[in-house]
Parts: C-alpha cells; sequence; structure tokens
C-alpha cells in the first residue's frame, strides 16, 4: 500500500497543540497507534449517565473544572443569545442560568454523539483543565479555558478568533455574517461518521480507514521517537482523532496514555487487589469501595471481580465509597432516618420523606459501622422546587440545589407564589436545612438600591451594571427599575456590563478608537479599511475597562466580492458570504483578476477572518 505524507499547512484545518512532557520516558509498549480507541466506546453517550457523572468525575480528580462559582462559571463565556444557542443545535439554550463545565460537556455530548470520556481526555490532552490547571495563574487559566479543545489552534499559526470560550470550543460559533461553524465535538463526530473515516488530508485528500499514512511527530518528552510514522488507519474514530491532531507523538499518543489510565474498565466493573478482600467498582474511571450491604442491596455479581496488581490497582484514583442508589431509605439502630443522593446520607423527616414520593416500607438497616464511611450532609429538605415556609416564621423560602432560598417581597411577588403553593414544615425543621442567600429576580428584571443610583440588570441571576447609553440603546424605562433592600443586591454576584443591542457600531474610548459591532452577544472589531469600504462610523463609544467585559467574535469582513491577500503570504482571497476563500490559480484565471484588483492587508488582520473552502474555477 502506497506511503503517503502530511501536508503540513492546509487551509481551513483544525489542528490542535500541546505541552510536552518535562522528562523523558519511554512510551508505554501496549500503545497501537492504529487504533487509539474502539469505534463502539468513540460514541458512547451513556459512559457517565449525565452531568451529575462528569461532576464526581471531575471532583474525584480534583480539576479545576469542578469549580461551580458563578465567577468561575462566567469563564466558561456562556452566549446569553437563546436564538444564537438554538442555531448551534444546545440542546438546553433555554436553561435561564449558566451551566458548570460538567452541564457544558454532557450537553455537547449528547448534542454531538461524542463520548463526554473522549472531550475529557482531550481537555486534558491540550490544556491539563483535568489534573494540571489548578496551578494556573488568573491570565493563563483564562487562556486554557478560551482554547480549552485546542480547536481552531493550527501548528502554523496562533489559535483564530471565532472559537474563543469553553461553550465555543465544544459547540461552535457564528462569524459575523452568520456562517455556522462546528465547534470540536461536532467536527469530531463529522469526521467518526463519514463513510470510510475522515482523517488527516494527505495529497490534497483526506485518509481513509485501511491506509497508510505517514506523520510528522513532535519531538520531546518521550525516548527514541522518530521524526516521521508510519501506520495504518484501523477504524473510524482513529481516523477522526489524526484528522483533529495529525500526529502520533505527542498528541495521539497522550490521548491514548489518558484514556487508558482513566476509562480502560467499562463502568461496573468489580475489581480487588490480589490478596485483598475489599471489593471495589470502576465508575467513570474512579474506584470506589463497594460495602457488603451495598452490594447486596445493587445486586452485583461478586463472581465477575477481576484481580488487579498492585500497580494497576494504584493508577485508579480512590473515590468516596459507593452507596446504594439514589433515594434509598435506611434506618440506623437509634431509627434516626436518612436518605442516600450521591453517595452522601442525608438526615430526613418522615415528612420530607413522604413528600418526595419515597416509600418508609422499603427502609434498609445500616450498622454504625457503615453509616460512618459515607460523608453526612446536610439535613435534607423538600425536593427542589418547593416553596416552603416555617409555623411561627412567616418567612418563604424556595428550594433549589438542596439549600433553601429566601423570597423578597419583590421576587415574590414576581413569581406570582400563592397560598396554595406552599408548604408548611415545622420551625425546628426549617432551621436545619443549609440557607444559600436570596432567590434572584427574574431574568431581564431591572434592579437598584434606594441608597444607590446604579441601575442592574439581571441575567442568568447575575446582576449586570448597565451604562446610562446601553440604558438608552436597549430602550429601558426608568418606570420599569425596582428597588431591593441592600441585602439582596449584594447576594446577587456581578456580572460583567450589560451589553448593547445588536447592530451597535462603537468605538472603545474615543470616536477615532478600535471601530466595533456588537451582534449576537460577542464584539467583531472593524478595519479601518473595512469601515472605510462598507461606511461604518461609530454611534457611542465605551470605554475599555467596559468592552473588555464582552466576549470577542470573528472580525467584521470586507464586502462581498472583494479580493484581498495579506502583506506577507501570497494566498489570494475572495471575500463571498462573509468567508475569504482561497483561489487557487486556474479560479483566478476564471475571474480575469488582475493585480490592481487585489487589496493588501495587513496578515494579523488576513489571518483573524473566517475561512471558507478553495475556490477551484
Amino acid at each position: 500500500m502506497k506511503k503517503q505524507k502530511y501536508i503540513k499547512i492546509i487551509s481551513g484545518l483544525f489542528l490542535v497543540v500541546f505541552p510536552f512532557l518535562a522528562i523523558a520516558q519511554s512510551p508505554d509498549p501496549n500503545f497501537n497507534p492504529s487504533k487509539l480507541i474502539e469505534d463502539k466506546t468513540f460514541s458512547d453517550t451513556k459512559t457517565f449517565g449525565g452531568a451529575d457523572g462528569i461532576q464526581k468525575f471531575l471532583v474525584a480528580k480534583n480539576s479545576v473544572l469542578a469549580n461551580t462559582s458563578p465567577d468561575f462559571l462566567a469563564k466558561l463565556k456562556e452566549p446569553q443569545s437563546v436564538m444564537l444557542k438554538e442555531g448551534l443545535g444546545d440542546p438546553q439554550p433555554n436553561l435561564g442560568r449558566l451551566r458548570t463545565a460538567a452541564e457544558l460537556i454532557w450537553d455537547a455530548s449528547i448534542q454531538s454523539g461524542l463520548n463526554p470520556q473522549v472531550i475529557l481526555v482531550t481537555l486534558n490532552k491540550e490544556q491539563g483543565l483535568i489534573t494540571s490547571a489548578n496551578d494556573y495563574d488568573a491570565a493563563r487559566l483564562q487562556k486554557a479555558l478560551d482554547h480549552a479543545m485546542g480547536f481552531d489552534c493550527p501548528d502554523s499559526s496562533g489559535c483564530g478568533n471565532l472559537f474563543p470560550g469553553f461553550y465555543f470550543q465544544i459547540f461552535g460559533n457564528y462569524d459575523s455574517e452568520n456562517n455556522r461553524y462546528l465547534g470540536a465535538a461536532k467536527s469530531l463526530m463529522k469526521s467518526f461518521t463519514t463513510v470510510g473515516g475522515r482523517g488527516p488530508v494527505v495529497e490534497g485528500a483526506a485518509a481513509k480507514v485501511g491506509q497508510a499514512i505517514t506523520l510528522d511527530n513532535t519531538m520531546g518528552g518521550y525516548e527514541n521517537i522518530m521524526p516521521q510514522q508510519t501506520f495504518i488507519i484501523s477504524n473510524n474514530a482513529t481516523a477522526a482523532l489524526y484528522r483533529y491532531t495529525p500526529h502520533v507523538f505527542n498528541g495521539n499518543y497522550n490521548f491514548w496514555k489518558f484514556f487508558q489510565g482513566w476509562f480502560k474498565y467499562p463502568n461496573g466493573t468489580l475489581l480487588k487487589l490480589a490478596g485483598g478482600a475489599d471489593l471495589y467498582i470502576i465508575e467513570n474511571g474512579v474506584k470506589q469501595l463497594v460495602p457488603q450491604f451495598v452490594a447486596q442491596a445493587r445486586a452485583l455479581d461478586v463472581n465477575s471481580t477481576i484481580t488487579v496488581s498492585p500497580t494497576e490497582y494504584d493508577s485508579y484514583t480512590t473515590d468516596k465509597p459507593l452507596g446504594p442508589v439514589d433515594n434509598t431509605v435506611v434506618q440506623d439502630a437509634s431509627g434516626t432516618k436518612y436518605v442516600f443522593i450521591s453517595n452522601v446520607r442525608h438526615q430526613a423527616s418522615d415528612l420530607v420523606i413522604k413528600q418526595r414520593g419515597l416509600d418508609p416500607a422499603k427502609t434498609l438497616s445500616i450498622t454504625p459501622t457503615e453509616a460512618a464511611i459515607f460523608d453526612a450532609g446536610s439535613v435534607l429538605p423538600p425536593k427542589d422546587g418547593t416553596v416552603i415556609r416555617g409555623v411561627a416564621d412567616q418567612s418563604v423560602y424556595l428550594v433549589a440545589n438542596g439549600q433553601i432560598k429566601m423570597f423578597s417581597a419583590y421576587t415574590f411577588a414576581q413569581n406570582k407564589i400563592k397560598a396554595k403553593d406552599i408548604y408548611t414544615v415545622p420551625d425546628a425543621e426549617i432551621a436545619t436545612y443549609s440557607k444559600n442567600g436570596f432567590v434572584a429576580p427574574l431574568d431581564g428584571s431591572l434592579v437598584k438600591t434606594a441608597s444607590n443610583g446604579t441601575v442592574y440588570l439581571v441575567e442568568n441571576s447575575l446582576k449586570r451594571p448597565i451604562l446610562a447609553d446601553i440604558f438608552k440603546i436597549r430602550g429601558f424605562s426608568f418606570k420599569n427599575v425596582s428597588a431591593i433592600s441592600e441585602d439582596e443586591m449584594s447576594s446577587l454576584p456581578i456580572g460583567a456590563y450589560a451589553t448593547p443591542k445588536d447592530r451597535t457600531f462603537f468605538a472603545v474610548d474615543s470616536k477615532t478608537g478600535p471601530l466595533y459591532m456588537f451582534k449576537e452577544g460577542t464584539k467583531h472589531s472593524i478595519s479601518s479599511f473595512v469601515a472605510k469600504q462598507r461606511g461604518i462610523t461609530p454611534d457611542y463609544v465605551f470605554s475599555n475597562s467596559v468592552a473588555i467585559e464582552w466576549y470577542d467574535g470573528i472580525p467584521v469582513p470586507p464586502a462581498n466580492n472583494t479580493i484581498i491577500k495579506g502583506d506577507s503570504d501570497q494566498t489570494v482571497f475572495l471575500v463571498v458570504n462573509g468567508q475569504l476563500r482561497p483561489l487557487t490559480y486556474q479560479a483566478f484565471k476564471n475571474r480575469k483578476i488582475t493585480a490592481k484588483k487585489i487589496v493588501t492587508l495587513p496578515q494579523i488582520e488576513v489571518d483573524a477572518y473566517a475561512k471558507g473552502d478553495t475556490l477551484t474555477k
């Protein structure tokens, strides 16, 4: 079979970068570059069972992505525009709050059909976001999140401007002309589902399953690695991974190494150490101790247990012990009842057990020793979404995420709570619940305090300061601004400045400063050439301290049919529907293009525009 050489620079191909290992080591002899992962594993979207399973994995790995604080979630750059998210096929475009990294990974998996384990391994291969990012400073962490999957970061140049942001890396984005681009998850699955596989571009065509190809390696980190390596692509998943990262070492070897280390055994595999008595179960890349009563309660087949060596045993992070299934009710010798949720035992009253629809007749007995190995959570309140108040204390609370938030008079009225919707709970029981501030005003609310004139827009449970010009641009009215208490205001996390409406043209710091158009939740830069060509001038001026908080999108391109090139690259482009389409020599001739028709722009400007497929005719 003919060997084929990889062409290093390919317009429009999304390649990736990855850090070298600090100390050279011998590659694992079990590594087979021809098969990086099984096809059925690559497309298995049920590996974690939901976002909670991914969150549990992130916590067990002490990943920076386990952070669920509002400040961190804002760093993931989930867009506000429901229309944008709907257009990208986001399965939860209208959730009304910012999602955690685990939730975004799960939703991207559902949307694309890609195993979330593949996404997690790629996040670590590219930016160390699972195992290393806790050591990053703020600037490095944001940069790592912005290029989390290494998507649109070709070896031949820096990262592009279309996908910066954790959300956009995995879901994709639109450019300023509304051209849709797939994100990393969909791109990988497009390669996977292409008939015969879609591997790296070799001699002008995508490599197929069964072909022998030669790829360049990136050197460093491993001993005795040759600059080039030849192998046969054996399945679609492997083809897709090599198209994404066209190197064996270090990129795809690192992918294989992390995947094998975390996900070699499928969920539910029972293990025990040679010579040991304790039973463990593999769940989402970690091992959990299985107490005897849990093995019986879950009807686990202990005869299928695999005995492993100390080395393999130690390669799996030990997570907290495995409890019974969620909502299992247990009772200790004192008569105290607990409900298990996510392997944590929560003390629960008979009232709450009944309100949650659980069957007290199925209560299991648990010994003090068995109870002691599980974390004790907060006292269990009624189920999420329940509105409660006490008998003597008339404060009204909303149960959310296992905690209670107090309604103010304002949010009580906003949510149109009726007396029949309120569940009465003994005051002593309410006192045991974990409290978490106030219920946030509804999205779109305009609020201020009596002592401060600053008006905020509430979005995704964040308060976003509104500049006077933005207030005017958005068509807001002071008659719709409500005053809330200082305590209620201080409990709302602060977000970025409220944004202008679509197609607002503005400059930064002065009328002659950098020019932008705001559209679909992002600001799009406008070069001096494009501004002059399209007759664009700023309608407003905002300070850099404000504009820097708004997400950057792809720059506004020159007008359609403009012919341009960069000042340090001879590639000639025709602008078609907002995309720069490279022209072959034949296409150049067919269109009777002359040198005087070509506009030469700074290379950095040309590189920033969205690119389309090559025009050959």
